[in-house]
């Protein structure tokens, strides 16, 4: 049981597509949240596992109230719906207007102590005051999202520089970038390396995910046939093994009947 929460520093180069990407090749169960105070779309993106549309009304907000009366982390497989594929979703809010009936702190006690269950959060873009940074500090691990446009590389390296001064310390969680660009950019990777190297950013390590309209359209509900051949699937493999790596330590099995928790 551990939580990886998934940001951006500037815009959305595929936030919320990365998440359930890492969601669905998890090596063990996993749920991804939709954490963005801007508004999640995972129910209008996905349909559930009979094929239906989600439930856009449950989600974070009764999950929150319901963790008002108890601060059972097992309350979030109660609100989680299963799309197609069987990974597991809190759906977020609807509109921003939503975001202030979100007790953020108790969220980040409620998804980095599911029994049997790593939460992999969509934060969406961060910013100074963004009130889902709350969540950073109980995460194992911290991926940033960032394509290869010079402006957005310089902002992820002005966010991660600030970010490491708020979660300083011995403690503070990994964090890993995840750098979206077409399969022969290699390069373009290596330099995104370069500029957080250069600036002395604590970064653990630089991850390459494919840019692929076609493998991203199974996570727009767009496409149907065989997700984990795209090159999507592919570049996300060992990005997925490896952070499952850091909530590994904190890992218990849950005794409970997976069908009953999905029932």
């Amino acid at each position: 049981m551990g939580l990886i929460a998934v940001a951006s520093a500037k815009g959305s180069p595929g936030v919320t597509t990365t998440a359930l990407l890492l969601g669905g090749l998890w090596p063990r169960m996993a749920v991804v949240a939709e954490c963005d105070p801007s508004g999640g779309d995972v129910a209008w993106r996905m349909p559930g596992m009979d094929g239906r549309s989600l439930d856009p009304q449950g989600g974070l907000l009764n999950l929150v109230a319901a963790g008002r009366k108890s601060m059972d982390p097992s309350l979030v497989l109660n609100h989680s719906q299963w799309i197609v594929g069987g990974l597991g979703v809190v759906t977020g809010i609807r509109v921003p207007e939503q975001a202030g009936g979100v007790t953020w702190p108790d969220l980040a006690k409620l998804f980095s102590a599911v029994p049997g269950v790593d939460v992999i959060a969509d934060l969406g873009r961060i910013g100074a005051q963004t009130p889902q940074n709350v969540l950073l500090a109980s995460a194992h691990a911290v991926v940033m999202v960032v394509d290869t446009v010079p402006s957005n590389v310089i902002h992820l390296r002005e966010r991660l520089g600030r970010l490491q001064q708020e979660l300083g310390g011995p403690m503070a969680p990994p964090v890993h970038v995840a750098v979206v660009a077409p399969a022969r950019r290699d390069r373009a990777v290596r330099e995104v390396r370069e500029v957080l190297e250069q600036a002395e950013a604590r970064v653990e390590a630089v991850h390459h995910i494919t840019h692929d309209p076609v493998g991203a359209g199974f996570f727009l509900g767009q496409i149907r046939g065989r997700a984990d051949r795209t090159p999507l699937a592919r570049s996300g493999v060992p990005v997925a093994h490896a952070l499952a790596a850091r909530t590994a330590p904190a890992y218990v099995e849950d005794t409970g009947p997976a069908e009953e928790q999905r029932a």
